[in-house]
């Protein structure tokens, strides 16, 4: 079929996509990542394998230097969900990445879609007769389930690895037990101290010093 239009420049004809990062590694250190992308690439690794996916290119800010090795390193992760263009339109074997778009990693433990799911429901269900509900003869201790170690900060770090406690990046735990390790004073008594406490009138509490002023929003109160 003859084309009934003519583009003289071919950015007159531009495709948008939306993907999932699969390899970060440039052999070239240009930043550029492979990305499979839905309705071009299969989600069959046995039809086009992640090695085989074409590099794409990833703008980055007019703040970095964009010359000469200047500027910082790319952020995005395998895995990250991104948009951008492909540079030879519908040919769509020249993508270029223009930013990442946050998404769930995890199912949420309700179904969101259900007409009940009001914001107080979704966000605060109610603990009568579930696991949570101490009451329930099958209530298991969260303590001795999630906190597995045999030191506060080795407890902490080992929670904030699993779903239940984030799913944080072992790097990411640590930034979390720096801040606990200063605020309940471990740097002097060698452990997180849960049982914490400021000097008056500050009247701060725990490994974080949750704060129970009102100018601090009752955050103490609050948890």
């Amino acid at each position: 079929m003859i084309p009934t239009t003519y583009k003289e420049y071919y950015g007159d004809e531009t495709r948008w996509f939306i993907g999932v990062v699969k390899d970060i590694n440039d052999p070239i250190e240009l930043g550029r990542v492979k990305v499979r992308i839905f309705g071009v690439h299969s989600e069959n690794v046995q039809d086009i394998s992640d090695g085989d996916l074409p590099w794409a290119q990833v703008a980055v800010p007019i703040t970095e230097g964009g010359s000469s090795g200047i500027g910082t390193n790319i952020g995005i992760k395998p895995q990250a969900q991104v948009y951008g263009i492909f540079l030879d339109g519908k040919n769509s074997q020249l993508p270029l990445v223009l930013g990442s778009i946050p998404k769930f990693e995890r199912i949420p433990d309700i179904d969101l879609n259900t007409s009940s799911a009001v914001p107080d429901q979704t966000q605060r269900p109610s603990l009568t007769g579930s696991p949570h509900d101490f009451t329930n003869p099958n209530y298991e201790d969260p303590d001795n389930k999630f906190l597995v170690g045999s030191t506060n900060v080795e407890k902490a770090f080992n929670f904030f690895l699993t779903p239940e406690g984030g799913s944080f990046t072992p790097a990411q735990a640590c930034g979390i037990l720096g801040n606990f390790w200063i605020e309940s004073a471990a740097n002097i008594t060698g452990d997180l101290n849960t049982k914490a406490t400021s000097a008056p009138p500050e009247r701060s509490f725990g490994i974080a010093q949750w704060n129970s002023s009102s100018n601090a929003g009752y955050r103490y109160q609050n948890l």
